[in-house]
């Protein structure tokens, strides 16, 4: 038995535990893991964004293309380089400082002289006109023409990124607390003050490892970034400021160079069509600048507590650098809450599983012991049944040879004879228990029911018996209420249950040989009780008697004999009549065993 429990608890029970374990451990993860399904989510709302805002500069870049190009067909590239911050201020209604360069790189336009007077154009000398002639390398980033429509590749390395971060912290099961980091080093020394943000779900990052800008800075001069392009974007920014240059080099003058510098602060009406129209209730949409201010918001209007940490985002590029399309949550401690109840329900599931594994293991080993002790009362029947088949089988042989032998004398002879008729009746008795509980147990048990009185049974019944009590020594006594009795049944095995509740009462009677049938009727049964002052059952034990091969002093030691299926016997043949027995102890020591049966309405 011990052996079969460590079994079961080696390899169902601590399997069982583990596998519990590592769920209660995944359970805990569930908020990372919502967050991340999330974001996958809502990653294509601000790719889309981000892809609208690239698009916008571009429109831009085409509009300066397509007016340089209407001014080129007036006059040539030389002619129009002449004035041409004036002439483009002229023909294009963006707030931008058209400049010239030579194919020397020298700067045309604007001149020193079209800067007097004039402080914007004073500006844009001071700050880029060493930049432009290609004297002065600076820290900027360069957008081709043809990739501004094409950030998928981008996209992908960034999202490669992002997905690594989310592993390692879902690995080291560790939540970011979102910080800030010093700016890219391709702003000035005025701007270190901006900041970088976390771009991904700001809970699946980790904490040592904030997100850092995809975006590659280049430092050169205009001259080598333009040299092997005809047009694109050049971006940079100046005293924490971001602007843009636009620039195009002329079919019919390939050497030339014909530019424009925008500030993002002139193309604030922009910036609203990179959003949806419509968001949906559940977040916010916005666009970022570099530092980290909302310069469109959807639904207008609408307040988020921290700009700086969205739900998730997607840098706009090259284009605008450390521009974010973000997206924030209306109410972020919702996935908190999904996760809480994925958690609870799984944390349930586990539990409940582990229950039922507990709750099994308890019903085997419960079957188990029940299954041994039954082997065990087998065995028990097998020896008790061999020493009561033994013991009248020897007295009949020793009486019948003593007889055999004339050596008996003749008065002796009635009670040797009586004796050898005794022990026959109380052989045929245990072989008609075995055979009849057999037949029970097989379902095969035939009865002749029929009306018949259950005091001639009783009086039949006990006059064979009292005999042989009163032989033993026993003091008997039959107290009955007047008959009839009527009862439907088989009048064998009424006398059956009978013999038995008499027989166990001789068998566990001890030095007070006593023993009393009591028979009464009630409203609407009637009851035989058959009571001795015998040693009783222990206390605890009275409904176990009624069971298959128990015995209360179930022992060849204990010098009662028995099959421990009298009892069994007589229980099962009253319910197959209706009826029931029960026990009862008595005052004064021994037991009360009583018969109830169901009254039939008349006596035929």
């Amino acid at each position: 038995m011990k052996r079969s429990i460590w079994i079961f608890f080696l390899a169902i029970v601590l399997p069982s535990i583990g596998l519990g374990w590592l769920a209660l451990r995944s359970a805990n993860e569930q908020q990372i893991i919502l967050e991340r399904r999330t974001a996958e989510l809502y990653q294509k709302e601000t790719d889309a964004m981000a892809s609208a805002a690239r698009g916008l500069i571009e429109e831009e870049r085409r509009a300066f293309v397509d007016r340089v190009r209407q001014l080129l067909a007036g006059e040539s590239a030389p002619q129009l380089a002449q004035d041409f911050a004036a002439k483009l201020s002229r023909a294009w209604p963006r707030q931008a400082i058209g400049f010239a360069l030579s194919a020397e790189g020298n700067l045309i336009s604007p001149s020193a002289e079209e800067a007097r007077g004039d402080t914007e154009r004073q500006r844009f000398l001071q700050n880029n006109g060493a930049f432009l002639s290609g004297t002065t390398p600076a820290t900027v980033y360069s957008v081709p023409a043809e990739e501004l429509n094409r950030p998928e590749q981008r996209r992908k390395q960034q999202s490669e990124v992002e997905n690594k971060n989310a592993s390692d912290a879902a690995t080291k099961k560790s939540v970011a607390k979102p910080k800030s980091a010093p700016a890219a080093q391709d702003k000035d020394e005025t701007s270190q003050a901006a900041q970088m943000r976390n771009v991904a779900p700001q809970n699946v990052l980790n904490e040592n490892a904030p997100a850092v800008s995809q975006l590659v800075p280049a430092t050169a001069d205009f001259k080598a970034l333009t040299s092997d392009q005809p047009e694109g974007v050049v971006t940079r920014f100046m005293q924490d400021r971001l602007e843009i240059v636009f620039w195009l080099r002329p079919p019919d003058a390939p050497g030339m160079i014909f530019g424009c510098l925008l500030s993002v602060d002139a193309l604030t009406d922009l910036w609203r069509n990179a959003l949806p129209d419509n968001a949906a209730p559940d977040y916010a949409v916005a666009l970022l600048n570099d530092k980290a201010r909302p310069v469109a918001i959807q639904p207008p209007g609408e307040k988020v507590r921290d700009w700086k940490h969205p739900f998730v985002a997607t840098e706009i590029g090259e284009a605008l650098p450390h521009w974010e399309a973000a997206l924030y949550l209306m109410r972020p401690e919702q996935l908190q809450e999904s996760a809480r109840n994925v958690r609870r329900t799984l944390v349930l599931l586990i539990a409940a599983a582990l229950a039922a594994i507990a709750f099994g293991g308890w019903v085997v080993f419960a079957d188990a012991r029940r299954q041994l002790a039954l082997a065990q009362k087998k065995t028990d029947f097998v020896s008790n049944v061999s020493h009561e088949l033994k013991t009248p089988l020897t007295s009949i042989r020793m009486f019948a040879e003593m007889m055999q032998g004339g050596n008996v004398a003749a008065e002796k002879r009635p009670q040797y004879l009586r004796i050898i008729v005794a022990e026959a009746e109380r052989l045929t008795r245990l072989i008609n228990n075995v055979l009849d509980f057999a037949r029970l147990e097989r379902k095969q048990k035939r009865y002749d029911f029929r009306p018949l009185d259950l005091h001639e049974v009783l009086a039949r019944t006990w006059e064979g018996h009292e005999l042989h009590l009163r032989e033993q020594g026993f003091t008997t006594s039959w107290q009955a209420s007047p008959p009839p009795y009527p009862v439907h049944g088989d009048e064998d095995a009424l006398a059956q249950i009978i013999v038995n509740l008499l027989s166990n009462a001789e068998k566990y009677s001890a030095d007070r040989k006593e023993i009393e049938v009591h028979s009464y009727l009630t409203e609407n049964s009637v009851h035989v009780s058959v009571l001795d002052r015998g040693s009783g059952v222990p206390a605890g034990e009275e409904t176990k008697i009624f069971e298959a091969f128990y015995r209360a002093h179930d022992s060849l030691a204990s010098g009662i004999q028995g099959s421990g299926l009298g009892l069994t016997l007589a229980q099962r043949l009253a319910r197959e009549h209706g009826g029931e027995i029960t026990y009862q102890s008595r005052e004064g020591g021994g037991s009360n065993v009583t018969l109830r049966l169901p009254l039939t309405e008349k006596l035929k």
